[in-house]
């Protein structure tokens, strides 16, 4: 079975989920998901006719025929690999409906096919949703313009908790909202510390006033008081804070037994997430930014990672797989990144019912109104109690796109398949 096109089409919901179709000479069609990037799409419509005439199972020659003509681009990581990304994963959807069988079994067999999620929330339930440039945005189909409309300021924050750009946020909000998602069937909570504040006294040198870090202290309090004695907590930081302000504030959340404490030092600074893991209380948690299994062999060996974050989105299902192999050696846990539509959050599901050392993978659409309504092809609703059930009667991916729901959430700036 041979590829004959390949198409992109981007969906404005709290991210742009760039969703890739390929369709073959035999009339299947695959779905893939790589995560935004600037100019993506450009780049996957330049890489069309190195794919034309190939082979669905010839996955990796065409990973690396890709790889070396996005070289130019750089081969460690960023917008070359996440186009590699969705154009794999479409491919191993290709392939498992050719050979009648579920993703999983194409990664070597299931160790489980209920996959646990965890829950990315917040105080409130609005919509929050951010550019291809991480510019917060409303986008045109919420907008009472009807145009997508725009926050310039990239250091805004969208959380419902948060009610101006210097107020303080609201711990018994965050409880609450804790609460409606474990009573939906989440075992594991995340949720955002590094948040506008009236204690932040720089925004650029990374340090934290001792108030900032009470302020943190109390909302995961609140969550923890909020939640079940059963579901885990977990807090982002996004790589913004120095090594001892990380330090105090896992020092100061370390009666409340979280989960992990996620990406507090900048992603290429190894040395300060040693330190930063080798003395913290509190577990640490990183990985999204990372693209090889090279730079996690780093975060293994060098800086002691055991709760490693990939973005299958970004490194792609053959390479999360190594990653994952290589933790294994490490006895560290996988626990993936995902900011994705049904399309990339299916596919990451595959490969971790594969992965022996999977713990949870993220759900990052619960306030997306449409998240459901985005797949096809699934009995109900594909997230039931706070688990994604991984069928071995459905091929491939198990689901496919509803692209005419799709159409009334596109990114109007970009094309959409063959619609546009």
């Amino acid at each position: 079975m041979r590829i004959t096109d390949i198409q992109t089409a981007v969906i404005a919901a709290n991210y742009d989920w760039t969703i890739i179709k390929i369709r073959t000479d035999g009339d299947a069609v695959g779905y893939g998901e790589s995560l935004f990037a600037p100019g993506l799409t450009k780049l996957i419509k330049d890489f069309k006719p190195l794919l034309i005439g190939r082979e669905i199972d010839e996955i990796h020659p065409i990973g690396r025929t890709l790889q070396t003509a996005g070289v130019a681009a750089g081969l460690l990581g960023g917008i070359v690999t996440n186009a590699i990304a969705g154009i794999e994963s479409a491919l191993w959807d290709l392939l498992g409906q050719a050979l009648g069988v579920p993703m999983f079994k194409l990664f070597g067999g299931a160790y489980r096919t209920s996959i646990r999620l965890y829950a990315d929330c917040h105080a409130g339930e609005g919509l929050s949703s951010l550019s291809s440039i991480i510019v917060p945005r409303v986008p045109w189909w919420m907008s009472e313009s009807g145009e997508d409309e725009y926050s310039w300021d990239v250091h805004t924050k969208f959380h419902g908790g948060l009610d101006t750009e210097a107020g303080e946020a609201d711990p018994q909000a965050y409880g609450k909202r804790a609460a409606q998602v474990a009573d939906l069937g989440y075992t594991a909570v995340k949720f955002d510390v590094d948040i506008p504040n009236p204690y932040s006294r720089d925004r650029y040198n990374r340090c934290l006033d001792h108030r900032e870090i009470e302020l943190m202290r109390s909302l995961v309090a609140a969550v923890r008081e909020a939640v079940p004695e059963g579901v885990d907590i977990a807090i982002d930081c996004h790589w913004n804070f120095a090594v001892e302000d990380s330090l105090r504030l896992a020092e100061a959340c370390s009666p409340y037994n979280l989960l992990w404490l996620e990406d507090p030092t900048p992603p290429d600074s190894f040395e300060a997430l040693k330190h930063v893991i080798a003395h913290s209380p509190t577990p640490i948690a990183t990985g999204e930014n990372h693209f090889l299994r090279s730079q996690f062999y780093d975060l293994f060996n060098r800086c002691g990672l055991r709760l490693a974050a990939p973005d299958f989105q970004k490194t792609g299902l053959a390479e999360g797989r190594r990653i994952a192999e290589l933790a294994e050696i490490f006895t560290a846990a996988i626990v993936p990144h995902n900011i994705s539509s049904p399309i990339g959050t299916l596919a990451s599901a595959h490969l971790c019912a594969a992965l022996p050392n999977f713990l949870v993978l993220e759900h990052h659409g619960i306030e997306v109104p449409f998240w459901e309504d985005l797949a096809v092809g699934w009995d109900g609703p594909i997230i039931r109690d706070g688990h994604i059930q991984l069928d071995s009667d459905r091929p491939g991916l198990g689901i496919s796109f509803n692209e005419e729901e799709a159409y009334k959430y596109r990114n109007r700036e970009e094309s959409f398949f063959d619609k546009d």
